[in-house]
């Protein structure tokens, strides 16, 4: 078998080392045949393929057909014309101020003219990559631009506004050269990639002739991996893990669509598995978190300390409405105004449904289980400010109450767990108690529903454990025995029994607040 792609996003080097290539090569077949000059903007998480993709797209229009011969876009009738390239890959031009950045820019533009002999004149940074584009046109054919992370520079400062915004003016200056008539009659391909949307950052505001790709169902499997190509690509590999596990094909293959599929970023029904986690998994033969761990969302953490409710309502977002409109909203405070938005452009949160046209929106939920359970974990490390030794003892205690369905087990260990959450986190509302309750069976092997809506009202909490099905209520500086009342008054359980062959069983939980500490009640009723 070759070898998987990990940390390699170079076309050549992947296709001359004997590792696999997922061919997308008919995709980018259908987005740049013919002559008409193509602009194009594409978004994506972070580790999906987007640098594979401007490199692929690199060897493409330099003429390296035979780089291509077993893919199906080196059998078709493209015309291998050879172009000349402008690259910029931000994530390896120096940003970290916006000084450092325009010495970056200015090298990268003059090393790209060195390679095709030209001296600049120009010293303003603007100008110069309009001279550089028009020499290029002028002497060597229509020119081809590959932008890659424009944004990168701009989120990594996400922290200090003042100086992203800096950064970012920059940047628009720079880009804007690219709708100028004297620069764009000489522009064959304009490729742009990033992880956030550019409408209203206003970094290509003026460039009304750029197709965003984004939400297209042209590029849905551009980048990430379909069921059918995991099925004709990885056969080999999933039956080798599942020859590791013990188990049979089927349960294995079914166990990496849970962790790693489900990521859907159009109005197409088409799912793609995140390549980055894949691959690792496969190599490894280890069933685990790559794709979360490998780069922490910092930016999350930051609004969550300033805003620490957030961080429960997070994990009750799955099934909630979005707007399409929200994704036409990005700026650089958005990291700081709407947190939703933000997810799904990262790839933490995904379509959950097909596109809703009279309501213009879609559900979101988390892609899959890799982004829920490493999501999760991360935020209740963050707000209760615990060791990794802590959290693996508080793991313990509550995946040995959760199997063995004992609900008042659950709330002695919960009562231990509140009583570390720092002061300055911890908010005295019933709802915070609730999703953290919610949060941890999440992260402990089970999946809760939350706010269920029934013809009486709202159920707070059903959990289904192995043998019971319970029907929680929850109440601040209460008793259980009035959350108790109101399950019974209200019948929530009603809808349930006919649907799981399971014990039904009313739970009223309570959260009093005292001087010591939150005090955590619980009373527990059969049907």
């Amino acid at each position: 078998m070759k070898k998987l792609p990990i940390g390699v996003s170079t076309f050549e080097n992947i296709i001359t080392t004997n590792t696999l290539y997922i061919d997308k090569t008919e995709i980018l077949y259908q987005l740049i045949k013919g002559d008409t000059p193509n602009r194009y903007f594409f978004s994506r998480p972070r580790r999906f393929g987007k640098s594979l993709t401007c490199s692929t797209l690199d060897a493409i229009f330099s003429g390296r057909k035979e780089l291509f011969k077993d893919l199906w876009i080196g059998q078709s009738d493209f015309e291998w014309i050879v172009r000349p390239i402008i690259t910029f890959d931000f994530s390896q031009i120096s940003h970290r101020s916006s000084e450092v950045l325009i010495r970056g820019l200015h090298s990268s533009l003059e090393a790209q003219a060195a390679k095709y002999g030209i001296i600049l004149k120009e010293q303003d940074l603007k100008e110069k990559l309009a001279e550089l584009v028009r020499a290029l046109g002028q002497t060597k054919g229509s020119v081809v631009v590959l932008i890659d992370e424009y944004d990168k520079p701009i989120t990594n400062l996400i922290g200090n506004l003042e100086e992203a915004e800096l950064l970012r003016e920059i940047l628009r200056d720079f880009f804007g050269i690219f709708k100028g008539k004297d620069v764009d009659e000489h522009l064959h391909h304009l490729f742009i990639t990033g992880v956030s949307k550019f409408s209203k950052i206003a970094l290509f505001s003026d460039l009304n002739n750029l197709e965003d790709l984004t939400n297209d169902s042209r590029a849905a499997a551009l980048v990430g991996y379909t069921d059918q190509e995991v099925d004709r690509y990885f056969a080999e590999y999933i039956q080798s893990f599942a020859d590791f596990r013990k188990e049979p094909y089927a349960q294995t293959r079914q166990l990496l669509k849970t962790w790693y599929n489900g990521y859907r970023f159009t109005k197409s029904n088409i799912a793609v598995y995140n390549p980055f986690s894949l691959h690792n998994c496969l190599t490894k033969n280890d069933l685990n978190n790559y794709w979360f761990s490998s780069g922490t969302p910092n930016f999350l953490m930051k609004f969550i300390e300033k805003n620490p409710l957030i961080a429960t309502e997070i994990e009750t977002i799955e099934g909630s409405f979005f707007a399409a409109s929200n994704l036409e909203t990005f700026s650089i405070d958005v990291y700081y105004q709407n947190y939703r938005t933000l997810l799904l452009q990262t790839g933490y949160l995904t379509f959950a449904s097909d596109y809703d046209a009279e309501r213009n929106g879609y559900k979101v939920a988390y892609p899959n289980e890799e982004v829920r359970v490493s999501m999760t974990e991360q935020i209740l490390q963050f707000v209760g400010g615990i060791t990794p030794e802590q959290f693996g003892e508080f793991g313990y205690r509550f995946r040995k109450a959760l199997a063995a369905d004992d609900i008042g087990l659950f709330c002695k260990h919960l009562q231990d767990f509140l009583k570390i959450i720092p002061h300055n986190i911890r908010v005295n509302r019933e709802k915070f108690y609730q999703q953290v309750f919610f949060m941890i069976c999440v992260l402990f092997g089970q999946r809760p529903a939350a706010e269920i809506a029934t013809e009486e009202g709202f159920m707070d909490l059903l959990l289904e454990g192995k043998t019971k099905t319970f029907v929680i209520e929850f109440k601040r500086n209460s008793t259980p025995e009035i959350a108790l009342k109101q399950i019974e008054e209200k019948r929530y359980w009603e809808p349930y029994p006919i649907l799981q062959n399971k014990k039904i069983v009313l739970a009223g939980i309570t959260f009093n607040t005292t001087p010591e500490g939150t005090i955590v009640l619980w009373e527990t009723k059969d049907l």
